[in-house]
Order: C-alpha cells, then structure tokens, then sequence
C-alpha cells in the first residue's frame, strides 16, 4: 500500500488514547491510514519528517471558546472579532467554537459568509440575546424581552444543524435584579433547541461588596439550573461571580454541578484569568476540563490558545494535562468524542505538530500580575483533514513564545 502522505518520527502524543512516544502517523485521503514505529518511508508518496527536541504531534488542538465572527461586527462599534483560519489551523489548532458573537438578528452571517471561507472547522454558538455583541455597551442582556425565544426557535429551522448551543453573559445591571429570570428564560431556550447553555461568569461591571455577593449568587444559582452539558465558562476569572466564595472555597454547587455532568471551561480572555484564582483552584483540586481562550481581535494580539495552555503548565500541568484539556476532553464537551480530538485509524487527519520550548518566561494575567513559568508552546506544522497550514508570525512583536523573563 502506498500513502498519500508519512508524519515520520515525531514524538506522538495523545492522553485520550494513551499515545505517548515516537511514532510515525500514515494518512491517505485526508484520513489517518496507520498509526506505528517505523512505517518504512517508501510506502509513502511524500514524507515529513519532523524529529527534534521537545516536537510533538497531538490531535488537532480544539479551542472551545472564541470570537470568529470577522465581517459581521462594525469596527468601533461593537467588539472585534478574529479571522478564524488566523486562530485556527495557522495557530496550530483545527476547530474553533465561536461563543454567542452573534445574536438571532445577524446569525445568518455564518453560512453565508464565515463558514465557506474557512480551513478551520467552525462551531457555533448563538448568543441568548438577540443582538449580541454587535450592540455597544457591556451588557448582551439587559431584559427579558432580549431574550427571543420565538426568534431563537426560527433561526434553528432556517439554519438546520447551525446552533451548536446557546450563550449567556451573566453581565450588566439587569442581573442584579432580574438575573434568575434571566438565567432560566436563557436555559429555557436552550432546551428548546435541544442544545447546552454555556454561561459565562465574572462581571467585571459589579464592582462594590454588595454587587459581588450578588453576583455569587447568581453563579450558585445557574450551577443549580444546569443540565449536564451545559457549560461554565471562566473558571479562573478574578471578576465577580467567580466560583470561590470569599474565604476561597469553592461554592458546593460547583462540585455538583461537575458530578452532574456540567463543563468547567476556563477561556481565560484578557478580561477573565487570574492567576492567584487559577493556583488556589489547581491546590484544591478544582482543575478545569477544557483549556480555552476567548480570543477576539484586541486579544489576538495579546495571546493564543497555545500561550493559554502553557499558563496552566506554569502552575504546575503536565503537557499531557493541556494537551487533554484541549483534545480529548473538550470533544467530549463539544458532543463531538467520535469525530474529533483522538488520533485515530479512520479518523480525519486532524493534528497540531507544536514544538516544546523550555525557558523562563513572563506572562500576564487579567489584573496585569506579571508571573513565571518554565515552557512556551509553538506551532510547526497544522493538518486540517491531511491539508497542511504553516503558522502564521505569532502573536507577539517576536513571534510565538511569550515574553523572556
């Protein structure tokens, strides 16, 4: 048999199906063939070799929480949004989700226009409140009349297939007196759809004691409101709302919530990390199941979701743990543990060659705390169904590893 195409000596590594070490990976016809030491590489049409110190090949790395929705948001006016190919497959990482950047009233910008023109493959969530993140101002939310349950509903037949879930920030004044009305007419119309509700916490426009506490107890309730799939996202923000009370225990709920089947994310973003939450967390145990980034246009220049995972790997993950948190384990979140996130015989060629970098760098969290940690990770080489991408420059001035400490 002859392959299209031999990934020969690279150091494999995929915790969700226990590859962990040098192996060659056959692919023909966009599909992984074989998977074994030492495929003789005239059994294949074309090889890339990739040996090195600290080179890896893992499934496709999954970035459960970005904004990709580029075209559809006016400049200046509401949030930017990012290219998802710059984010996706040149950043080293195959299938995006793009989190609530649009609401009912633009949805349609997705098969029209981002879907066909991207490599990457785009998952979408549609934002709880109609206009999203196209209106200006912090809020999605800021009644119930936002909330189009009708609208959600006919946008889901028009578009059938389309609406992976449905997004919800816990963010703006109306929470304070109206979050729980808010927060189940929200899961309410996910369950109309039949998909999860992912609720992002952290409302960095609660600044007073009071405003905190309530905002705690909303993130108490909508743990309590939770269906299992459904997804937390922030885990780690340093904002109100977060899921430690304020002795720095976690909230009962959240363990829960978690035996219930509901998704830690952790979508770090420039607003929602921090990392004196994220290393009492990692001490108690409190490990988020998938790693994300919650990149937009004004973070891509700050970070990618590569630079997220190795944040987590300064507190102390392994690279396995990353690794897991962005393949494996956010498939499963995602409903996609068949289709994604494993190297597989009789699987896309989905995978992300990323090169270890051993160093002292500095990064940043959302408080602007400067910290260390011991590893950059870099993208080589990106397969998106056995087509390859090469990475873009990076995020920085310098490329792709963080700063130097």
């Amino acid at each position: 048999m002859t392959y299209d195409l031999l990934i020969k000596g690279g150091h494999v590594l995929d915790p969700g199906q226990g590859l962990d070490g040098v192996l060659d990976i056959a692919i023909t016809g966009g599909t992984i063939a074989r998977i074994a030491a030492d495929i003789p590489e005239q059994e294949a049409t074309r090889v890339l070799e990739i040996r090195g110190t600290g080179r890896h090949v893992v499934p496709g790395l999954i970035d459960a929480h970005t904004h990709v929705a580029d075209g559809a948001i006016t400049d200046g006016v509401g949030m930017g949004m990012c290219d998802p190919d710059a984010i996706g497959v040149h950043s080293g990482v195959t299938t995006v989700v793009d989190c609530g950047s649009v609401g009912v009233a633009n949805l349609g910008v997705f098969p029209a226009h981002i879907l066909p023109r991207a490599k990457t493959r785009v998952i979408t969530m549609v934002n709880a409140g109609s206009h999203a993140h196209t209106m200006p101002g912090p809020a999605d939310v800021s009644s119930l009349d936002d909330i189009n349950r009708d609208a959600l509903h006919k946008a889901a037949e028009r578009n059938p297939g389309l609406i992976a879930g449905v997004k919800l920030r816990v963010v703006g004044p109306a929470f304070a007196q109206i979050g729980e009305d808010i927060i189940s007419t929200a899961k309410a119309a996910a369950r109309d759809l039949g998909v999860p509700l992912m609720v992002h916490i952290g409302d960095f426009t609660a600044k007073d004691e009071a405003s905190a506490a309530r905002r705690g107890e909303l993130t108490r309730f909508l743990l309590k409101a939770f269906d299992p799939g459904d997804i937390l996202t922030h885990l780690c923000t340093p904002n109100s709302g977060r899921v430690l009370d304020p002795s720095g225990k976690p909230y009962p709920e959240v363990a829960e919530a978690r035996a219930n089947g509901v998704v830690l994310d952790s979508a770090l973003g420039r607003g929602n990390f921090g990392i004196e939450v994220a290393r009492r967390q990692a001490d108690l145990g409190l490990y988020p199941d998938t790693i994300s980034s919650d990149l937009t246009a004004m973070g891509q220049t700050f970070h990618s979701l590569l630079e997220c995972m190795a944040k987590f790997m300064s507190i102390g993950y392994t690279l396995s743990d990353v690794v897991r948190a962005t393949t494996s384990t956010a498939a499963t979140a995602l409903g996609l543990q068949d289709e994604i996130g494993a190297i597989a015989v009789g699987r896309d060629a989905d995978l992300s060659i990323i090169d270890v970098v051993a160093g002292d760098f500095t990064f940043t969290d959302t408080t602007g705390q400067a910290f260390r940690g011991g590893y950059g990770l870099v993208p080589v080489r990106t397969l998106k169904a056995g087509e390859e991408f090469s990475p873009g420059w990076g995020t920085h001035p310098w490329g792709w590893l963080p700063a130097s400490a």
